[in-house]
């Protein structure tokens, strides 16, 4: 009897088929898989929002207003050095610190990246004083978008910007396709200070301090 099967030939075209409607598929997906994983973001950073209006409720926090010098508690700020574990009664769950585009952050090696907080306080507190010396009490490395721009006043940050985003995710300005509007951390999610709410927002709305 005649034995039939597949050649090299005929077996190397279906490979490449099979290369090619992968790569459709990842073309086409890859973007939904990013949007679905910034909606479990801003999620998180919902319910990060609460906590954080939660603790102001419970340390009687008042709103910031112009003009007036306040300390990071009378916003509504926990310590900025151990903020996780402050708001940590605050959420069901130590799962929403993680976004899920941690893994495109490269400075977060895989082996610690479902360990550590991917979300990023902006504030000062003493901490930032007691860490360099030639710091003022409520100076620190403001206004955000850059660690290397100018030390900056954080009540006369708010003061100027009462909305300043408070806590942001980098994990998305990673991401480079479809399109490059996240790459340089021009747009990020962040929690408002305002109103603890959740936000895209650009870090060109918030100019540096002259």
């Amino acid at each position: 009897m005649k034995r039939t099967g597949l050649t090299l030939i005929e077996l190397v075209i279906v490979c490449a088929i099979i290369a090619v409607l992968a790569g459709i598929v990842w073309v086409v997906m890859a973007p939904a898989r990013e949007k679905a994983r910034q909606t479990v973001c801003i999620s998180n950073l919902t319910q990060i929002g609460h906590a954080f209006r939660m603790y102001r409720d419970d340390w009687d926090g008042v709103e910031p207003q112009k003009g007036m010098q306040l300390e990071y508690w009378e916003v509504g700020l926990p310590p900025k050095e151990n903020h996780v574990y402050a708001l940590h009664l605050y959420l069901q769950s130590e799962d929403v610190w993680r976004c899920p585009s941690r893994f495109l952050l490269p400075h977060i090696p895989e082996r610690v990246s479902n360990d550590v907080p991917t979300y990023i306080p902006n504030y000062c507190s003493h901490i930032d004083a007691k860490l360099d010396p030639s710091l003022q009490y409520d100076e620190c490395w403001l206004p955000p978008g850059t660690r290397k721009g100018p030390i900056a006043s954080f009540r006369r940050m708010i003061s100027v910007h009462p909305d300043l985003p408070i806590l942001y995710c980098e994990a998305h300005r990673y991401f480079y396709f479809p399109r490059s509007e996240w790459v340089g951390g021009r747009f990020l999610f962040g929690i408002i200070l305002i109103d603890f709410s959740t936000r895209r927002f650009n870090w060109m709305d918030y100019e540096p301090l002259p």
